[in-house]
């Protein structure tokens, strides 16, 4: 059973790459192929957010120091992906900033508890 839920595991990472790939190349096209609208998007990150911290509640009250570091690499990923993006436009970017590079961090930390 583990060898499958791998194997899902790899399947959804790589469905996941190449809805990646389209948004960053066609964002219209990537929208519409995970049907999302672009002023449905403050909802969708609402829930985003909440998955996230339901995981890290989790992750957290169960003791898991691997899906915790996997949890914090990608919310530094993102946070520090939102500062690119923001700085670039001008805008406001220091909060990504600290939140991606304490995520970051947080990872770095696990990696420790793993051991």
């Amino acid at each position: 059973m583990a060898t499958l839920v791998n194997w899902l595991g790899w399947l959804l990472a790589l469905a996941m790459i190449g809805v990646t790939v389209l948004l960053a190349f066609n964002k219209q096209s990537g929208l519409k192929l995970i049907q999302h609208r672009v002023e449905m998007l403050p909802q969708a990150m609402l829930v985003r957010y909440a998955g996230l911290t339901a995981l890290a509640l989790i992750a957290s009250w169960i003791g898991a120091p691997r899906v915790l570091f996997g949890l914090l690499v990608a919310i530094a990923v993102i946070g520090l992906g939102d500062t690119y993006i923001y700085r670039r436009a001008g805008h406001p970017f220091w909060l990504h900033l600290a939140i991606g590079g304490a995520a970051a961090f947080g990872a770095f930390l696990s990696l420790f508890a793993m051991s």
